[in-house]
């Protein structure tokens, strides 16, 4: 609906029906770009449209810039057709290829630029926190009845992809554990994905399946809601490039208990605004066993994330932006 915001069409495929593919051609779309006569260009991604928006921005003679957002070689299993050590080897030499030929590109945490540096590529290299944004903040009692969950249960909430990478599985071992000690306990799984089907029935095997609210895939100014009826936010992955949902979590004031991993740790600060455990379910288990039990342990957990969410504003990723952008412009005319 914004008038300023133009759409490649796009295709869906069997392989992830939920994530269209773009078609990367479009005249009318470069001839727009030409009259907009921009001073960068800003990819999101090294595929597809990426690789439109380098072209186009050397045609017209100007720098490109992109973020990588993604571990993509974490991602390595949804090409089945292809082995999985060939899809890896193939996407470091293209994002080496792809991420040499910007004038910079921008990271959303360090583990993120150690990895890009351990696949070769040279470009100057920029952490700029991606900010989060929340609505009203929504009543508790009120998204509780909408969901059905009791008002005297010690909800835990996950918001993300349902997907392998996800980790899921050390999620619902660590959630059979904390039933055992704690049976007013329920897990609330915000999010679509592959690997829905093989949660719900694992959560079926293990006896819990009235214990887990599946809500599936939210309309976003829903899903921020669902952080008001949770006592704590559980976060297992061990793929992320910053975790959004863990940004949106503590500015909610939700403890965090997260798996110390990837960018994670950037986020998160250990026994401050949140819990990092090992990827081990028991591990997990027993640091939301520790919130569930000490209220005391919430209440500060919960202040310091509303505090140390501050970092995660849109205004100050926009200027850490501007500077990014204009530095890229700068030696872009200098010839570096």
């Amino acid at each position: 609906s914004d008038p300023q915001v133009y759409r490649f069409p796009s295709r869906s495929t069997r392989y992830a029906p939920g994530y269209p593919v773009p078609v990367p051609f479009s005249k009318k779309l470069y001839n727009v770009l030409c009259k907009f006569n921009p001073d960068i260009v800003h990819t999101q991604s090294p595929f597809f449209l990426g690789i439109v928006g380098m072209k186009w921005a050397n045609q017209i003679g100007v720098p490109v810039v992109s973020t990588n957002h993604t571990l993509y070689t974490e991602y390595c299993h949804y090409l089945p057709f292809v082995p999985e050590f060939v899809t890896r080897i193939a996407l470091i030499k293209w994002m080496r290829y792809y991420y040499n030929r910007c004038q910079a590109i921008a990271v959303p945490s360090y583990p993120v630029e150690k990895v890009l540096r351990g696949y070769g590529v040279r470009t100057k290299i920029e952490v700029i926190k991606t900010g989060i944004s929340l609505g009203a903040v929504a009543d508790r009692v009120e998204v509780r009845r909408t969901f059905d969950i009791p008002e005297d249960a010690f909800l835990l909430l996950y918001v993300g992809r349902i997907a392998k990478e996800k980790n899921l599985d050390l999620l619902l071992n660590a959630f059979d554990i904390i039933k055992r000690n704690h049976s007013q306990t329920r897990l609330m799984l915000v999010g679509g994905g592959p690997y829905g089907q093989v949660s719900a029935r694992k959560a079926q095997e293990l006896g819990l399946r009235d214990s887990i609210h599946f809500l599936g895939m939210l309309d976003r100014s829903v899903a921020a809601k669902t952080y008001a009826a949770a006592d704590v936010f559980v976060f297992p992955s061990i793929t992320e490039t910053q975790g959004l949902v863990i940004c949106e979590a503590l500015a909610s004031g939700l403890p965090c208990v997260a798996v110390r991993a990837a960018g994670t740790p950037e986020v998160i600060e250990d026994g401050v605004d949140g819990i990092l455990t090992e990827n081990d379910p028991n591990d997990f288990a027993a640091a939301v066993s520790r919130l569930i039990v000490d209220h005391e342990l919430r209440r500060r957990l919960s202040e310091a994330g509303r505090r140390n969410s501050q970092r995660f504003t849109p205004e100050a990723m926009a200027e850490r932006f501007l500077h990014f952008y204009q530095s890229a412009i700068d030696n872009k005319l200098k010839g570096k």
